[in-house]
Protein backbone atom coordinates (compact mmCIF):
# COMPACT_ATOMS: atom_id res chain seq x y z
CA UNK A 1 0.00 0.00 0.00
CA UNK A 2 1.50 3.32 -1.06
CA UNK A 3 1.53 6.45 1.07
CA UNK A 4 0.87 9.80 -0.59
CA UNK A 5 3.68 12.09 0.51
CA UNK A 6 3.01 14.96 -1.86
CA UNK A 7 0.06 16.49 -3.63
CA UNK A 8 0.16 19.02 -6.46
CA UNK A 9 -3.20 20.57 -7.27
CA UNK A 10 -4.00 22.66 -10.36
CA UNK A 11 -3.59 26.42 -10.03
CA UNK A 12 -7.17 27.10 -11.07
CA UNK A 13 -8.09 29.88 -8.65
CA UNK A 14 -6.01 32.66 -10.18
CA UNK A 15 -7.94 35.97 -10.34
CA UNK A 16 -7.73 38.38 -13.29
CA UNK A 17 -4.76 40.74 -13.27
CA UNK A 18 -7.08 43.71 -12.69
CA UNK A 19 -8.08 42.49 -9.22
CA UNK A 20 -4.69 42.76 -7.46
CA UNK A 21 -4.18 46.16 -9.08
CA UNK A 22 -7.05 47.48 -6.94
CA UNK A 23 -4.55 47.40 -4.06
CA UNK A 24 -1.59 48.91 -5.90
CA UNK A 25 -1.84 52.27 -4.13
CA UNK A 26 -3.13 51.07 -0.75
CA UNK A 27 -1.20 50.60 2.49
CA UNK A 28 -1.35 47.30 4.35
CA UNK A 29 -2.52 49.10 7.51
CA UNK A 30 -5.55 50.54 5.70
CA UNK A 31 -6.38 47.15 4.20
CA UNK A 32 -6.13 45.51 7.64
CA UNK A 33 -8.47 48.15 9.07
CA UNK A 34 -10.91 47.43 6.25
CA UNK A 35 -10.75 43.74 7.23
CA UNK A 36 -11.58 44.36 10.88
CA UNK A 37 -8.07 44.99 12.26
CA UNK A 38 -7.32 41.29 12.75
CA UNK A 39 -6.21 40.07 9.31
CA UNK A 40 -2.44 40.59 9.16
CA UNK A 41 -0.02 37.72 8.69
CA UNK A 42 2.34 37.09 11.65
CA UNK A 43 4.46 40.15 12.42
CA UNK A 44 7.54 37.91 12.65
CA UNK A 45 7.48 37.55 8.85
CA UNK A 46 9.50 40.56 7.71
CA UNK A 47 10.98 41.86 4.43
CA UNK A 48 14.68 41.37 3.86
CA UNK A 49 14.98 44.11 1.26
CA UNK A 50 12.31 45.49 -1.05
CA UNK A 51 9.15 45.70 1.04
CA UNK A 52 6.39 46.51 -1.43
CA UNK A 53 4.76 43.28 -2.56
CA UNK A 54 1.62 42.73 -4.60
CA UNK A 55 0.47 39.57 -6.31
CA UNK A 56 -1.66 36.44 -6.18
CA UNK A 57 -0.89 33.55 -3.85
CA UNK A 58 0.65 30.37 -5.22
CA UNK A 59 0.63 28.28 -2.08
CA UNK A 60 3.27 25.77 -0.97
CA UNK A 61 2.98 23.71 2.21
CA UNK A 62 6.29 22.18 3.33
CA UNK A 63 7.55 20.22 6.33
CA UNK A 64 10.22 21.93 8.40
CA UNK A 65 13.53 22.18 6.56
CA UNK A 66 12.26 20.63 3.29
CA UNK A 67 12.08 22.35 -0.11
CA UNK A 68 11.69 19.85 -2.97
CA UNK A 69 8.25 21.12 -3.97
CA UNK A 70 9.46 24.71 -3.83
CA UNK A 71 11.47 23.98 -6.99
CA UNK A 72 8.27 22.84 -8.68
CA UNK A 73 6.53 26.03 -7.56
CA UNK A 74 9.24 28.32 -8.94
CA UNK A 75 9.13 26.45 -12.24
CA UNK A 76 5.34 26.42 -12.59
CA UNK A 77 4.01 29.60 -10.97
CA UNK A 78 2.99 32.33 -13.38
CA UNK A 79 4.09 35.96 -13.68
CA UNK A 80 2.43 38.00 -10.95
CA UNK A 81 2.27 35.07 -8.51
CA UNK A 82 3.69 35.30 -5.00
CA UNK A 83 5.03 32.05 -3.58
CA UNK A 84 3.35 31.76 -0.18
CA UNK A 85 5.36 29.10 1.62
CA UNK A 86 4.29 27.57 4.92
CA UNK A 87 7.21 25.79 6.65
CA UNK A 88 5.77 25.12 10.09
CA UNK A 89 7.39 28.43 11.16
CA UNK A 90 10.71 26.55 11.40
CA UNK A 91 13.61 28.98 11.77
CA UNK A 92 16.77 26.87 11.75
CA UNK A 93 16.94 25.61 8.16
CA UNK A 94 16.48 27.79 5.09
CA UNK A 95 14.19 26.67 2.26
CA UNK A 96 15.47 29.11 -0.39
CA UNK A 97 18.04 31.80 -1.10
CA UNK A 98 19.59 33.93 -3.79
CA UNK A 99 19.48 31.41 -6.66
CA UNK A 100 15.80 30.60 -6.29
CA UNK A 101 14.88 34.26 -5.81
CA UNK A 102 16.87 35.27 -8.89
CA UNK A 103 15.08 32.64 -10.97
CA UNK A 104 11.68 33.70 -9.64
CA UNK A 105 12.43 37.34 -10.39
CA UNK A 106 13.54 36.48 -13.93
CA UNK A 107 10.35 34.51 -14.50
CA UNK A 108 8.20 37.47 -13.46
CA UNK A 109 7.03 36.20 -10.10
CA UNK A 110 6.01 38.91 -7.65
CA UNK A 111 7.81 37.77 -4.50
CA UNK A 112 8.26 35.18 -1.76
CA UNK A 113 6.47 35.01 1.59
CA UNK A 114 8.13 32.32 3.71
CA UNK A 115 6.85 31.36 7.15
CA UNK A 116 10.23 29.87 7.88
CA UNK A 117 13.86 30.68 7.09
CA UNK A 118 15.80 31.82 4.03
CA UNK A 119 19.52 32.30 3.46
CA UNK A 120 21.87 34.47 1.35
CA UNK A 121 20.40 37.38 3.27
CA UNK A 122 22.85 40.03 2.05
CA UNK A 123 22.14 39.17 -1.59
CA UNK A 124 18.38 39.13 -1.01
CA UNK A 125 18.52 42.54 0.66
CA UNK A 126 20.33 43.94 -2.39
CA UNK A 127 17.90 42.39 -4.85
CA UNK A 128 14.98 44.31 -6.34
CA UNK A 129 12.62 41.46 -5.46
CA UNK A 130 10.48 41.25 -2.33
CA UNK A 131 11.33 38.35 -0.02
CA UNK A 132 9.55 38.14 3.32
CA UNK A 133 10.67 35.53 5.84
CA UNK A 134 10.39 34.68 9.51
CA UNK A 135 14.12 34.04 9.96
CA UNK A 136 17.53 33.72 8.32
CA UNK A 137 19.66 30.59 8.66
CA UNK A 138 22.70 29.41 6.70
CA UNK A 139 21.62 25.78 7.06
CA UNK A 140 20.45 24.40 3.73
CA UNK A 141 17.25 22.40 3.16
CA UNK A 142 16.64 18.72 2.57
CA UNK A 143 14.98 17.38 -0.58
CA UNK A 144 13.25 14.24 0.60
CA UNK A 145 9.83 15.01 -0.78
CA UNK A 146 6.42 15.48 0.78
CA UNK A 147 4.37 18.61 0.91
CA UNK A 148 1.49 20.17 -0.97
CA UNK A 149 0.99 22.79 -3.67
CA UNK A 150 -2.11 24.90 -4.40
CA UNK A 151 -3.97 23.99 -1.22
CA UNK A 152 -4.95 26.35 1.61
CA UNK A 153 -2.14 27.07 4.06
CA UNK A 154 -1.97 28.72 7.47
CA UNK A 155 0.45 31.38 8.65
CA UNK A 156 -0.32 32.15 12.26
CA UNK A 157 -4.04 32.84 12.47
CA UNK A 158 -4.26 33.76 8.78
CA UNK A 159 -5.43 31.26 6.17
CA UNK A 160 -4.11 31.83 2.64
CA UNK A 161 -5.88 30.20 -0.27
CA UNK A 162 -4.58 29.83 -3.81
CA UNK A 163 -5.47 32.96 -5.73
CA UNK A 164 -5.77 35.19 -2.66
CA UNK A 165 -4.27 38.64 -3.12
CA UNK A 166 -1.14 39.26 -1.05
CA UNK A 167 -0.05 42.80 -0.22
CA UNK A 168 3.10 43.72 1.67
CA UNK A 169 4.82 46.92 2.75
CA UNK A 170 6.98 48.16 5.60
CA UNK A 171 4.21 47.40 8.11
CA UNK A 172 3.78 43.74 7.16
CA UNK A 173 1.54 41.51 5.08
CA UNK A 174 -2.12 40.83 4.51
CA UNK A 175 -4.04 38.32 2.37
CA UNK A 176 -7.38 39.20 0.78
CA UNK A 177 -9.84 36.69 -0.62
CA UNK A 178 -10.58 37.44 -4.25
CA UNK A 179 -14.31 37.11 -3.50
CA UNK A 180 -14.19 40.17 -1.24
CA UNK A 181 -11.37 42.05 -2.95
CA UNK A 182 -13.47 44.78 -4.56
CA UNK A 183 -15.38 45.57 -1.36
CA UNK A 184 -12.21 45.53 0.76
CA UNK A 185 -10.37 47.82 -1.68
CA UNK A 186 -13.27 50.28 -1.59
CA UNK A 187 -13.32 50.34 2.23
CA UNK A 188 -9.54 50.63 2.44
CA UNK A 189 -9.54 53.53 0.00
CA UNK A 190 -12.13 55.36 2.11
CA UNK A 191 -10.00 54.75 5.23
CA UNK A 192 -6.92 56.07 3.42
CA UNK A 193 -8.76 59.19 2.26
CA UNK A 194 -10.00 59.89 5.79
CA UNK A 195 -6.42 59.59 7.04
CA UNK A 196 -5.26 62.06 4.41
CA UNK A 197 -7.93 64.51 5.52
CA UNK A 198 -6.72 64.22 9.11
CA UNK A 199 -3.13 64.83 8.07
CA UNK A 200 -4.21 67.87 6.09
CA UNK A 201 -6.08 69.22 9.14
CA UNK A 202 -3.02 68.70 11.34
CA UNK A 203 -0.86 70.51 8.82
CA UNK A 204 -3.29 73.42 8.61
CA UNK A 205 -4.48 73.85 12.22
CA UNK A 206 -2.29 71.60 14.37
CA UNK A 207 -5.46 70.05 15.77
CA UNK A 208 -7.90 67.19 15.32
CA UNK A 209 -11.52 66.91 16.44
CA UNK A 210 -11.42 64.68 19.52
CA UNK A 211 -15.08 65.07 20.57
CA UNK A 212 -15.51 61.32 20.15
CA UNK A 213 -12.72 60.72 22.71
CA UNK A 214 -14.30 62.84 25.42
CA UNK A 215 -17.75 61.42 24.73
CA UNK A 216 -16.34 57.93 25.15
CA UNK A 217 -14.58 58.88 28.39
CA UNK A 218 -17.78 60.45 29.73
CA UNK A 219 -19.79 57.36 28.80
CA UNK A 220 -17.23 55.28 30.69
CA UNK A 221 -17.62 57.39 33.85
CA UNK A 222 -14.01 58.51 33.65
CA UNK A 223 -13.10 61.25 36.13
CA UNK A 224 -10.76 63.89 34.72
CA UNK A 225 -9.21 65.69 37.69
CA UNK A 226 -7.91 69.26 37.48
Amino acid sequence: MSTIRYRILPHSERPPFSLPELFGDLAVADICDALGRNAALPSAIKPLGAARLLGTAYTVNLPAGENLLLYYAVDNALPGDVLAVACDAYEDRAVCGEIMAALARKRGLAGFVVDGAVRDADALRAMDFPVYARAVSPNGPYKDGCGEINAPIAMGNAVIRPGDILVGDGDGLVAISRDEAEAVAERARAIRDEGLRKLAAIGKTGKLNFNWLYEKLAASSCAILD
